[in-house]
């Protein structure tokens, strides 16, 4: 931790500033793997070129490094996955496994969003700001595991923005040498706060869209001018 990141005097007896309070929230937790809070069977995706195939990205630790279950976009490489929770938690750490620096299929860049309340698609994603825009094309440490093979990246959160979080939303896009982005196995560590889910804290969608639930088939991709195969 920095100095900068450290709490002062001054931020405890003058006006409290926004920054002050995220970081106060964010507190301090465990790292934990929290595969078990993840809401499988409500994980979707969008642009993906077999309908239904987003839960299988959500895998145990054990099976992290399987690559015979995956996600793939459609037509193009904007690739959505949208992940409930069971419960509200803190997140800390997103764990990726994707196809290796220069595999044509692997995606550059990944916008994460919190807290919308189905399955948004790429016109309510436009029109939000994202919590975190990441560079995935290259981690800053490769790992590897015990018997040298290539280990998951992991890239750490914006806690104080994660403090309570129900969804998460990943749009990867950019891939390296291609129009296909890849996705081998998402997962999470940080620690579970075991509250109900409040809807209030939900993100907002457009009242238009609010009854639409979204699955993975047809759908038009808003801003595009076409209709795309999901």
């Amino acid at each position: 931790m920095s100095c900068a990141d450290d709490l002062t005097i001054d931020d405890l007896t003058t006006a409290v500033s926004t920054s002050v309070l995220e970081r106060v929230s964010a507190g301090e937790g465990s790292n934990a793997n929290l595969w078990h809070m993840v809401d499988r069977n409500n994980v979707e995706g969008l642009n993906l070129d077999t309908g239904g195939s987003a839960p299988g990205v959500i895998k145990t630790w054990d099976e992290r490094l399987d690559e015979d279950v995956s996600v793939q976009s459609g037509v193009d490489d904007d690739l959505i996955l949208h992940i409930p929770f069971v419960s509200s938690v803190r997140l800390r750490t997103l764990l990726l496994h994707l196809p290796p620096q220069t595999h044509p299929h692997r995606p550059v860049r990944l916008r994460i969003y919190t807290n919308f309340p189905h399955c948004p698609d790429f016109a309510d994603l436009a029109g939000s700001r994202e919590v975190m825009d990441v560079d995935v094309g290259a981690p800053t440490v490769e790992r590897r595991t015990a018997a040298g093979r290539r280990d998951v990246d992991e890239w750490a959160l914006k806690v104080q923005k994660m403090a309570s979080v129900f969804s998460v939303t990943l749009w990867f896009s950019e891939a390296t040498t291609s129009l296909r982005s890849k996705v081998f196995y998402v997962g999470f560590k940080g620690d579970a706060k075991q509250l109900g889910m409040d809807a209030s804290k939900l993100g907002q969608v457009p009242a238009a869209n609010a009854a639409d639930k979204r699955v993975d088939g047809v759908a038009e991709k808003k801003g595009a001018g076409y209709t795309t195969i999901r």
